[in-house]
């Protein structure tokens, strides 16, 4: 009994560490009329991207631009979005090669523009 109990917590703790892994640390607001995306370091749990969307409105529209990302810690990250931003956006982290469907993303973050 004592030996399964603990191989739950193992498990539990396990799988808390690798889901943990997968996510953004909290991002400030980013300039208006900048056209790149500052990412604060994260770490990711396999190679992959983060992609930066529009989100207007609180709806995710066009894809704005795509950085790689790489297993474990990841420093600062820019994403260039090739124009000036006027309205919020959100990043998305992807772990492997799909970064075109939000919802297959590990984790996502909104990012305010300020006026």
């Amino acid at each position: 009994m004592k030996t399964l109990i603990t191989a739950g917590i193992l498990a539990l703790t396990v799988a808390g560490a690798a889901q943990a892994q997968n996510m953004f640390a909290y991002m400030g607001d980013q300039d208006d009329g900048t056209s790149t995306v500052v990412i604060d370091p994260f770490s990711a749990t396999g190679d992959g991207y983060v992609a930066v969307y529009d989100h207007h409105r609180g709806e995710t529209g066009d894809l704005l631009g795509v950085a790689s990302i790489r297993a474990g810690a990841n420093n600062e990250t820019r994403v260039q979005v090739g124009r000036p931003l006027r309205n919020d956006v959100i990043a998305y982290l992807f772990v492997g090669d799909n970064f075109t469907d939000p919802s297959m993303a590990v984790d996502s973050v909104e990012i305010d523009i300020k006026d």
